[in-house]
């Protein structure tokens, strides 16, 4: 299995994983949602719906394949989902921190872009 192939595994199951633990505990009219689109590398976990205070829709997780690298967009898990990516085998060096500014992102053990 070629690299980018074993990262598109790597990022559904992780995001499966959470998705269906958070389905354990749904919150009353939250949907939680997995996208995964393999043919355009974009794969989210959000949530939308209405609770008591109003409309929710938002990411929880959003990352994306990118020029060989796996863009980590939107990541609010607690722990961070680096680390299970991490873990599951995708190096540090094929990792992008989207979500921070491109000149903080030197800062890190990540990749630049």
């Amino acid at each position: 299995m070629d690299k980018l192939n074993r990262y598109r595994q790597i990022i559904q199951t992780i995001l499966t994983q959470y998705h269906e633990l958070d389905q354990e505990q749904p919150a009353p009219g939250i949907d939680s949602v997995l996208a995964l689109d393999e043919v355009r590398d974009h794969y989210f976990w959000f949530q939308v719906g209405w609770d008591l205070t109003g409309r929710t829709c938002g990411s929880t997780v959003y990352i994306r394949i990118h020029n060989d690298k796996v863009w980590v967009e939107e990541d609010l898990i607690e722990d961070g989902i680096v680390g299970d990516l991490l873990q599951a085998g995708i190096p540090k060096e094929d990792i992008v921190l989207g979500f921070q500014h491109p000149r903080e992102r030197a800062m890190t053990e990540f990749a630049v872009a």
